[in-house]
């Protein structure tokens, strides 16, 4: 194999949908395919890099370290695909802007949107950056950004758009309703969250529901909110996450909400630089941003 020899895009898209569901079948059903398609194309993947991308058993899908890699280099790189296709699709004098946001803000709630973000602002070249980390907005790589946490951002212009929640989630097929079902549940745990401060666990969870006697030291755990999402998507467990992040799948109904407790979290503010805060286009971007993140279940395009 060339070193810089494409892999098959066929089998990286049905890979990149594969890891989004948690679930072949899901991903078959996205891609209107047999999940033995599905299947056949993460294989010939597989084959290709040398390496499994995937762990799969009878309960669960799980990316492998390497698949990880490969997951965040598919999200960025579709999505740069998608607002290609788009710019080509609506053709004319373009200004670029590039937009920064988290990893996980930009895979699960931004890239699914991008047809419609190049509809409201056709003549713009989204470029899209995607980092848990502060960037500079003065720097000249970076225009825009979706920060996460309490603001406000001195020197720059910032705009409130939603604040967030942390909520207890889970695949219907687990039939959980109340608070007893619980006992019976495996807790899915995202260790290492910085953002929001304290951090929205399970042990906290259960001091405000005015819940004890659950064990909560066994379960799934992971280092990455996207992968509690998927191991919920896949029934593996309830977990508690952003519920912008889980809006798209609580629409969808692969995930429901069956407890009313929920967790502080922090405010999404869209946040520029000095030289693009009165642009046409940055307005406009920035009050779609606010208005469809307000509203639950805004349509994917």
């Amino acid at each position: 194999m060339k070193l810089n020899q494409m892999p098959p895009m066929a089998a990286v898209r049905a890979f990149e949908a594969v890891a989004r569901h948690a679930s072949f079948k899901a991903a078959a059903g996205e891609l209107m395919v047999t999940p033995t398609a599905i299947s056949h194309q993460v294989r010939q993947l597989e084959e290709f890099l040398g390496v499994r991308v995937l762990n799969r058993s009878p309960r669960l899908v799980e990316l492998t370290a390497a698949g990880k890699v490969l997951f965040d280099a598919a999200t960025i790189g579709l999505g740069e695909i998608t607002r290609a296709a788009a710019e080509i699709r609506y053709p004319g004098p373009t200004k670029a802007l590039t937009l920064s946001s988290t990893i996980s803000f930009l895979s699960q709630w931004l890239v699914p949107r991008l047809a419609e973000i190049q509809r409201i602002i056709p003549d713009v070249t989204l470029r899209l950056h995607a980092s848990d980390g502060m960037v500079d907005l003065d720097g000249g790589v970076v225009d825009v950004a979706v920060r996460y946490g309490r603001g406000p951002y001195p020197g720059f212009d910032s705009t409130r758009l939603v604040q967030d929640v942390f909520t207890v989630v889970c695949s219907p097929k687990l039939g959980v309703s109340g608070v007893d079902d619980l006992i019976r549940c495996r807790f899915i745990h995202v260790d290492g969250q910085t953002v929001p401060y304290p951090s929205p666990d399970w042990a906290r969870w259960c001091h405000h529901a005015g819940v004890a006697g659950l064990d909560l030291s066994a379960g799934l755990r992971f280092t990455s909110s996207l992968h509690a999402v998927q191991a919920a998507i896949a029934g593996q467990g309830v977990a508690i996450v952003s519920r912008v992040l889980v809006v798209d799948a609580l629409s969808a109904g692969i995930l429901v909400e069956p407890l009313a407790t929920v967790l502080p979290g922090e405010a999404y503010h869209f946040v520029t630089g000095r030289a693009v805060e009165r642009s046409a286009e940055v307005s406009t971007l920035r009050e779609w941003l606010k208005t469809s993140l307000m509203t639950p279940g805004s349509p994917i395009f």
